[in-house]
């Protein structure tokens, strides 16, 4: 009997909610940046937005670096 590797998550989905705290911005600038081009578009489930945290995670990286 030969067994599956075990599936890996590579990337994780947050909502809105998470987005928001993990950026200290409020919903409406996400929404707005959407708007402008200049933040990720949601991944939608049925009536659900959801984000790449990696892509949240590059975000982050780059205003870090931009700080520094």
């Amino acid at each position: 009997m030969t067994r599956n590797p075990p599936l890996q998550i590579k990337d994780k989905l947050v909502d809105i909610r998470t987005v928001c705290a993990t950026l200290c911005r409020s919903r409406a600038s996400i929404y707005r940046d959407i708007e402008r081009g200049e933040f990720p578009k949601p991944i939608k489930l049925g009536h659900s937005s959801r984000w790449r945290m990696s892509d949240l995670n590059k975000i982050i990286e780059s205003d870090f670096s931009m700080a520094a």
